[in-house]
């Protein structure tokens, strides 16, 4: 378990903004999963389609810093093995 926390601490300093909007992806996910299941008739569809947006639109922001961050190390890393 404290492997498992080193390793989110370094990818946190890493990349900060990636490891938040992986975090708020994860919790807007289950938020939407439990509006879904436990309140069907008191949320409008429309306010669950504007919900299943948000998490859409989380998830493509997470995807998106998460592959700017790994290619900019990757290329970090690259440039100071060369040196």
């Amino acid at each position: 378990m404290s492997i498992m926390l080193a390793n989110l601490f370094h990818r946190a300093t890493k990349c900060p903004f990636a490891c938040f909007l992986k975090i708020l992806l994860s919790v807007s996910f289950i938020y939407a999963i439990h509006i879904a299941i436990s309140h069907q008739t008191d949320a409008s569809p429309y306010l669950f389609i504007l919900l299943v947006a948000l998490v859409g639109v989380i998830a493509t922001l997470a995807v998106g810093f998460h592959w700017n961050c790994r290619l900019r190390n990757v290329d970090t890393n690259a440039d100071t093995k060369v040196n």
